[in-house]
């Protein structure tokens, strides 16, 4: 499970690769960790987490919008997963975290260039972050 991060003019492209299906919405959720560390307090909190949608694409979108959205509006800064389950019709989670004051860096994820598909290695997902 990989992820890298693609600069663009007030975007970002996130590229993730995984074996599974389920690592890329892990990896997915490490790169968001990444992009919102802050300094945190010892202060721990979760948050659970319910999508739908049975296009991994737009749940992927949805998914790594939704930790921005805890970040901003809960002062989340995410470090792991307490629980996670991925089904045909959506997923499930309880993001576990301290509360801080993540950066406010994303201002939305878009459907540009939304891509989630089978490789002959695994699966490769990409997403534009609005920043």
């Amino acid at each position: 499970m990989a992820f890298r991060w693609i600069e663009h003019t007030g975007e970002l492209e996130l590229e993730l690769d995984a074996d599974t299906e389920r690592g890329i919405f892990e990896a997915g959720f490490w790169a968001m960790r990444e992009l919102m560390s802050s300094n945190e307090s010892p202060e721990r909190i979760e948050a659970p987490v319910a999508l739908t949608g049975e296009d991994r694409a737009v749940l992927l979108a949805d998914w790594l919008g939704e930790l921005a959205f805890l970040g901003e509006t809960r002062g989340l800064v995410p470090d792991r997963l307490a629980s996670f389950e991925l089904t045909d019709e959506g997923l499930t989670a309880v993001v576990a975290g301290s509360s801080g004051d993540p950066p406010h860096l994303v201002k939305g994820v878009t459907y540009h260039g939304l891509r989630f598909a089978r490789t002959e290695a695994g699966w490769l997902a990409r997403v534009v972050l609005d920043v």
